[in-house]
């Protein structure tokens, strides 16, 4: 168990490691400024002024940047992307930015379900077992009591009668 939590660790460390060296090269204007995260509105237009210069010199860059930063927060699950939304819409425009964020949320949020597979669900089942089983309780319930309703699952609903022609349940009988 302790080489999952090891392992997760490891992966953050390398994946911040990796955004600090893509940063890192990444020059603001003359002076060489670090980059970090906004954490408000004031910080968020600081930025975006900033980076608007440099993105309109190297695109490429900069939407690797943006990239990664946003991959890095959606798959660490750590708060703030809303404000890197806003940015988007500032760097790239606002459909561009509506499209980037869009693709970015989706892989980020895969990439945190499977680190959370990988490394968090051992420790959850052996801290939280009776929440686990409540969940999982609740979660069954709702599967077989949708199985007996008139919604997607029953096979009367035209989204389901193609695909199961056999299957029958007490209530549309």
């Amino acid at each position: 168990m302790w080489r999952r939590l090891a392992g997760l660790l490891l992966a953050f460390a390398a994946a911040t490691a990796g955004l600090w060296l893509l940063s890192s090269r990444l020059s603001t204007g003359q002076a060489r400024r670090p980059l970090r995260f906004p954490s408000d509105l004031e910080e968020l237009r600081e930025l975006a002024e900033a980076l608007r210069d440099y993105e309109r010199q190297h695109r490429g860059a900069a939407l690797a940047l943006f990239c990664a930063a946003y991959l890095y927060k959606q798959s660490f699950a750590i708060p703030g992307s809303s404000l890197l939304n806003v940015l988007a819409g500032a760097l790239f425009g606002p459909w561009t930015g509506l499209v980037l964020c869009s693709a970015l949320t989706s892989v980020g949020a895969t990439f945190c379900y499977l680190l959370s597979g990988a490394f968090g669900k051992q420790f959850i089942v052996y801290y939280f077992p009776d929440k686990v089983a409540l969940l999982q309780g609740k979660v069954l319930h709702h599967i077989i009591s949708s199985v007996c309703r008139r919604e997607p699952f029953c096979h009367r609903s035209p989204l389901w009668m193609p695909f199961s022609p056999g299957t029958h349940c007490s209530n549309c009988l």
